[in-house]
């Protein structure tokens, strides 16, 4: 598929399923459809990426918007070469990237949700990520393509699945700014009426986290696809579904902390952690087509994808994927034998 850019794409693809969501949205099936028909996207992780026993305690988030017209085709590339970095560091579990359009501004809005093993982890991570992690001799977050950055670390208060990631296809997240001090007891008492009321709705994670220097709280809370995938166009039913039911957040309304953030994207990707030579479990791209994901020829040999210099020639030399920068490779074309430096 010859695609224009993410702008005209979105508003392109906007118009074939505009008509049927409206529909929905008339007859009230938006909203409840995902509690009462649940569909396991075809990708899975392996059974080796599956959460250790012990519960996360960090979690990451970053927000920032990216120029709309980013050509949509040469983004997987970028993705994957991050990957190959960001999910080496210590602790990381998972990373959804989200991704929508800001229809305001014709810009993408995007970033990414992280779960760490420590609030520790998470808390180096961010500084990593703001001060240290450089690739072509530019920090991460002073790329020009990123507009606005805004990140965070968090403590977790509980986590949990309510399906497998194959069905975290739509992410929304709340905020709130919490006056007056620590909201980690509040929140403590919060958490089973969180976890009752996300199975009774048929949501398939939840995630509840804090900020007590920053003054903040946040639930992330995943969502399946509401009907089979249509590799043809793009699924803003589900999206609409999410973004439009009831905020898992009126829970806290008798607390009386002021709402900051609100805001319902699709998962783009999910990573897992790093191996060297890129032996780890691929990542998933769960709206891959119409999107398009990681292909042979994007320039950037993904090994966890079964890439090799016999069937991808063009990305791939003879030892990419053997965990040592070899003559001929790079950053660029064998991120996951060429590292950084420390």
């Amino acid at each position: 598929m010859k695609h224009r850019n993410f702008k005209q794409y979105l508003l392109a693809a906007l118009g074939f399923v505009s008509l049927a969501c409206a529909i929905a949205f008339n007859s009230g099936a938006a909203t409840g459809v995902a509690a009462r028909y649940q569909f396991q996207h075809s990708q899975s992780a392996p059974a080796a990426n599956s959460a250790p026993a012990h519960k996360p305690k960090g979690c990451f988030t970053c927000d920032f918007a990216l120029p709309g017209d980013l050509p949509l085709n040469l983004v997987p590339a970028i993705i994957e070469r991050d990957r190959m970095y960001m999910a080496e560091r210590p602790g990381m579990r998972t990373k959804h990237l989200p991704l929508r359009i800001d229809f305001n501004t014709g810009n993408l809005l995007s970033g990414g949700r992280y779960l760490f093993d420590t609030f520790e982890e998470a808390q180096e991570y961010k500084e990593w990520v703001t001060n240290d992690f450089i690739l072509d001799g530019v920090k991460f977050l002073e790329r020009p393509i990123f507009i606005g950055p805004e990140c965070h670390a968090w403590r977790v208060v509980g986590a949990r699945d309510f399906g497998p990631i194959e069905t975290q296809i739509i992410v929304r997240v709340e905020r709130w700014s919490v006056p007056g001090g620590d909201p980690k007891d509040a929140l403590k008492q919060k958490w089973d009426a969180v976890q009752a009321e996300a199975a009774q709705r048929g949501l398939t994670s939840v995630w509840l986290t804090y900020n007590e220097q920053e003054q903040l709280a946040q639930l992330v809370y995943f969502a399946n696809r509401i009907a089979p995938p249509d590799p043809s166009n793009l699924d803003f039913a589900s999206l609409a579904a999410l973004e439009n039911a009831a905020p898992l957040g009126l829970l806290f309304d008798d607390l009386g902390w002021s709402k900051t953030f609100d805001r319902t994207q699709r998962v783009l990707t999910v990573w897992f952690p790093f191996v060297a030579g890129d032996h780890g479990a691929p990542s998933l791209w769960p709206h891959s087509p119409p999107f398009p994901q990681p292909f042979s020829g994007d320039g950037v040999c993904e090994v966890s994808r079964d890439e090799n210099e016999a069937n991808s020639p063009a990305d791939c030399g003879p030892k990419c994927g053997n965990g040592v920068c070899d003559p001929g490779e790079s950053t660029q074309n064998c991120p996951g034998d060429c590292r950084l430096p420390q």
